[in-house]
């Protein structure tokens, strides 16, 4: 989906170089809820207060203490509550006021409270997705999406569920960035030496690490990734005792799938 460049939130205006919009991201919550929210447990915990303090006006001199203190306490208490949720909501809506991402041609830009950054997507080094689907008593109650981005000079960042259609945004990261996280990982490996994805290493020479534990290549008879989980097999069919390790944990995990799957071969599973 294209969008007209007039349609950036200002943040965004003044950036150089980064080609045409392609997509934007906007906060999954907007402000306005966030503020209609503040105000109602505001005016919540301003009411439970204002009850407090007549019954206090009402009672005055004519019960004790103690027995006036009990009368308030919920009241108090609620005022409390909803004070700490009103400050909760003004503290987050403080962190998203300038949430929101911009997708160009030639990189994408993040914007939070503390600023705008760019990325080319050359930059792009690392990207580790991590997705998890919820089940209360075996009831799906929702998926949440993190992806953490890793330049080639250590800066990170962090995306996830805080924008709008963040898998959509990831999408536009595998794009652009696969071929050439691919294309450097393979060049390593080629060249024998170990290329390390978070808890598994791979080489020529040393074949399969995951954790602490080593695999040779000859040994494997695939490797298989089932409900989001890596595991090994052996070629007497059985799988590796130990050998495993979630999805969430290893970057750029597409690149170590696509090499794996030429090596050795690739099992998946839903």
């Amino acid at each position: 989906m294209e969008n007209n460049p007039q349609t950036l939130p200002k943040q965004f205006n003044n950036l150089m170089g980064m080609g045409a919009v392609v997509q934007v991201f906007e906060p999954k919550v907007s402000m306005a809820v966030r503020m209609i929210l503040s105000a109602i447990f505001l005016l919540g915990g301003g009411g439970a207060a204002a009850y407090a303090l007549y019954i206090i006006w009402l009672r005055w001199g004519r019960y004790y203490p103690p027995a006036i203190l009990k009368d308030i306490a919920p009241w108090l208490l609620a005022a409390l509550i909803a004070f700490l949720i009103t400050a909760g909501l003004l503290w987050e809506l403080f962190r998203r006021r300038k949430k929101g991402a911009v997708v160009f041609t030639n990189g994408f830009a993040y914007s939070d409270h503390k600023g705008v950054q760019t990325w080319r997507w050359e930059q792009v080094q690392d990207i580790t997705a991590n997705v998890v689907r919820h089940y209360t008593n075996g009831i799906y109650t929702g998926t949440t999406h993190t992806y953490t981005l890793v330049k080639a000079n250590g800066d990170k960042l962090v995306v996830n569920d805080s924008i709008k259609d963040v898998e959509a945004f990831y999408t536009h990261l595998q794009n652009n960035t696969l071929q050439h996280r691919y294309q450097r990982l393979a060049d390593e490996y080629n060249q024998g030496n170990p290329v390390t994805f978070g808890p598994v290493t791979i080489g020529k020479q040393t074949g399969l690490q995951i954790g602490k534990k080593s695999y040779a290549w000859d040994q494997i008879e695939k490797v298989g990734i089932n409900k989001g989980v890596l595991s090994v097999k052996k070629k007497d069919g059985k799988w590796f005792s130990g050998a495993s390790a979630t999805a969430g944990s290893i970057p750029n995990l597409h690149v170590l799938l696509s090499i794996i799957n030429q090596i050795v071969g690739l099992q998946t599973g839903s």
